[in-house]
């Protein structure tokens, strides 16, 4: 049986108007002329990879595509919809990642050029798009980074905590908000330095050196702020535990800042948390 999403060695059968109709496994299937290669002769046989074009016909592409069902790639952003963001696969048919996959804000949506790493998923007549999580991306991962060494990374993920890239070589980097200045959104392609490497992520920051230098506490705080739409579940009274672990900061650090910033009308709080005025 034919699986949709792979290549296959199929067999010329015959020439048609739209293209040439291939033969595998007693399968027929079209590759439309702009997806050949070249002129071909019946009985030649040749290697093209199988999807559905736009009207959802099984047909096959001589073009190497970027992803496939087995393995991921880095697809460009060319159309974004309401039902998600459409990639080029370099197929006549672009692939979907429906926006069940794409964070509830749309501000945080890729724009057309970003670049998102994803591997393809077959479904009844169509072909979609899933971008590759953490886990996954360790399947792929080659080589590693050290303390100090720049990269350029992809967005590919944002958290409760920060965001998460992808290197080209399938490295994680994990980039807190406060390492971060404005805010970003998924399939960006920016310069992330290494700021700590463990055994199974990598940290990082966007942050020149000299901007790092400029971050103080009360910074970071509104930064956290703003990248969580003017609210954060914390307030002086929370625990350091809660603290040091969001903010990298000690709870005597956030509360001298959080005094600050409240004394100067910047935050406000109630029971729920703090908000930015």
């Amino acid at each position: 049986m034919l699986e949709v999403g792979k290549y296959h060695v199929f067999k010329v059968k015959r020439k048609s108007d739209l293209g040439f109709m291939l033969e595998a496994d007693g399968n027929e299937v079209l590759m439309h002329f702009r997806e050949a290669s070249k002129e071909y002769n019946i009985g030649e046989e040749t290697k093209a990879f199988l999807y559905y074009d736009k009207k959802n016909r099984l047909c096959a592409t001589n073009n190497e595509v970027y992803a496939t069902i087995l393995t991921p790639g880095l697809l460009k952003v060319v159309n974004v919809k309401d039902e998600g963001v459409y990639l080029d696969n370099n197929t006549i048919k672009d692939v979907l990642l429906s926006k069940d996959d794409l964070p509830y804000d749309r501000s945080l949506w890729p724009v057309v050029g970003g670049e998102l790493f994803v591997i393809l998923k077959a479904k009844a007549k169509n072909i979609v798009a899933k971008l590759i999580n953490r886990e996954e991306a360790k399947k792929y991962k080659e080589g590693t980074y050290l303390e100090g060494e720049k990269t350029t990374a992809y967005l590919e993920a944002v958290n409760d905590g920060g965001y998460t890239f992808l290197t080209s070589n399938y490295n994680v980097i994990f980039v807190p908000f406060m390492m971060t200045r404005g805010n970003h959104h998924l399939g960006e392609k920016m310069e992330v330095k290494i700021t700590k490497v463990t055994n199974n992520l990598l940290y990082g920051s966007l942050l020149l050196n000299k901007e790092k230098q400029l971050v103080n506490d009360e910074d970071i705080i509104i930064e956290y702020l703003k990248a969580h739409k003017n609210f954060m579940p914390f307030t002086a009274k929370s625990s350091s535990e809660a603290i040091e672990l969001t903010f990298k900061i000690s709870r005597k650090a956030f509360k001298r800042a959080y005094g600050k910033l409240y004394k100067e009308r910047k935050i406000n709080f109630d029971e729920k948390g703090t908000y930015l005025l």
